[in-house]
């Protein structure tokens, strides 16, 4: 395993040391006949923000090619693109895809290859864009490809990691009452019993002391994404995997995918939910909308010890802790049990584009060294290692944006191995499966609900899902 690490380290050095990978810009566009106004997709947020006034005008300088920007929720964007690529309606010419969607999409024609494109409109043809991806995390790629070829080009990396107070972590009084109480040294996490312990630990009343200092409310030992929102099902995924469990296992016959295996009893999941209603207790107040931005939020001001499973591509706001807070100190550590939640927003040229032509060379130049150089600096996530191996970027003022930009390189690292063992990113009907998988998390988190009742529900609506919308059955064993 470390020669496998070593190698990795080694090719992507070389990846950054070669420049010639990392240059792409606007004046490499060749003239666009079509001037048609591209429609893309965009999640609400950072990013759209980001395009609308950094990217999109660029563009649309250099091609005389106006970009209209369709903003939406995350939970909005998979059932209105999909029903408009269902009706071949030609609505959106570049589309954004969370990662589990990929393959489905793919194999429903919904996405053009990305080599394809390039053999089309790119003067340079296949081999321009196969140079033009070697930067990118092989991980992530791997994700968003179908049958070995790749559809779209990642921007956005959510690997998670644990964002904490290292200030309190390492605070001596803290340490000591840890020891004293639990007699094992206070470090972030590595297991769930120490993710409990731990915060069972800084879950404080007002009037208590927290590191020398009388609290005025309370203080809680952790934050989660509890809400009936996508990303609880993102933090039972890491518990689940963590524990050698599977939403469902991939068998292969001769490195194909032939079959989905869906545990009879899926005792991992069960241990997950008992593990994710344990920690509720000490976690920060949740409601039925509580999500990334909440939980970013409530270690920013204060209000938590740590956000054990925190996308990776929010330490900008986690890291405000350390302006709002006096004495505050945050680090990153891997999640506990080690399987973080791993994925990207992607962007994908539609089949019935208006325009393939201008879609193409705006992916190219949204998925750019410059442009994913750029979106690191304003804080987000990149997905091309040349960008987070940056010299520039690995620069120690720069902490409360590269922060954790080393902890998401090794996890996407990590996870090049392991993405063909998750039916969670080959099957191609995730994208009808996923909404269930947070449904159901949102139950199993309940602890009113009967887990074994919730357990066989989900196990029969991923059976019915994948055997109808799948490319391969799946069967309960």
């Amino acid at each position: 395993m470390q020669k496998f690490f070593t190698a990795i380290f080694i090719y992507y050095a070389f990846i950054v040391s070669n420049n010639t990978y990392a240059q792409f810009t606007l004046a490499e566009i060749p003239p666009l006949d079509n001037k048609k106004p591209l429609t893309l997709v965009a999640e609400k947020g950072f990013w759209t923000d980001y395009l609308q006034q950094q990217l999109l005008p660029k563009f649309t300088a250099q091609t005389q090619v106006p970009v209209n920007v369709v903003s939406l929720p995350l939970e909005q964007m998979y059932p209105l693109q999909t029903q408009s690529l269902l009706a071949g309606k030609g609505q959106y010419d570049l589309l954004t895809m969370e990662a589990g969607w990929a393959k489905e999409w793919a194999s429903n024609g919904y996405t053009v290859p990305l080599t394809e494109l390039a053999s089309l409109y790119d003067p340079q043809g296949e081999q321009a864009m196969n140079h033009y991806l070697e930067p990118y995390y092989a991980s992530l790629l791997n994700i968003l490809s179908y049958r070995n070829q790749v559809h779209a080009i990642p921007y956005n990396n959510y690997v998670m990691g644990n964002h904490y107070r290292s200030d309190l972590f390492e605070h001596p009084e803290e340490k000591a009452n840890f020891k004293a109480r639990y007699h094992y040294a206070l470090a972030p996490p590595r297991d769930f019993k120490q993710l409990l312990d731990i915060s069972e630990f800084f879950t404080r009343q007002a009037g208590d002391t927290l590191a020398g200092q009388r609290l005025n409310q309370p203080f809680y030992g952790l934050a989660l994404m509890a809400g009936e929102r996508p990303h609880i099902n993102d933090e039972f995924s890491s518990i689940l995997w963590s524990l050698g469990g599977h939403w469902m296992k991939p068998n292969y016959q001769h490195d194909e995918l032939s079959l989905f295996t869906i545990s009879a009893d899926n005792q991992p999941l069960r241990q997950a939910a008992e593990i994710y209603r344990q920690l509720l207790q000490y976690a920060y107040p949740t409601d039925k909308n509580f999500a990334f931005e909440q939980a970013a939020n409530a270690l920013a001001n204060g209000k938590v010890a740590m956000w054990p499973f925190a996308y990776n591509n929010l330490w900008q706001a986690s890291f405000k802790a350390e302006q709002n807070i006096n004495g505050a100190r945050l680090k990153v550590a891997q999640v506990p049990g080690g399987k973080p939640y791993n994925g990207a927003y992607a962007f994908a040229v539609a089949y019935d584009s208006h325009n393939p032509t201008a879609a193409y060379w705006l992916l190219k130049y949204m998925g750019s060294y410059q442009a994913q150089y750029d979106y690191a600096l304003g804080g987000g996530n990149p997905c091309r290692a040349d960008v987070v191996l940056s010299a520039e970027l690995g620069q120690p003022q720069l902490r409360a944006i590269n922060g954790a930009l080393t902890a998401s390189h090794k996890a996407n690292i990590s996870w090049a191995k392991n993405i063909a063992n998750q039916g969670h990113f080959t099957s191609s009907a995730m994208g009808r499966i996923y909404p269930e998988l947070t449904k159901a998390c949102y139950q199993l988190a309940n602890k009113n609900n009967d887990i074994d009742s919730q357990v066989q529900l989900l196990r029969q609506r991923i059976l019915e899902i994948q055997n109808h919308y799948g490319e391969v059955p799946a069967i309960v064993k």
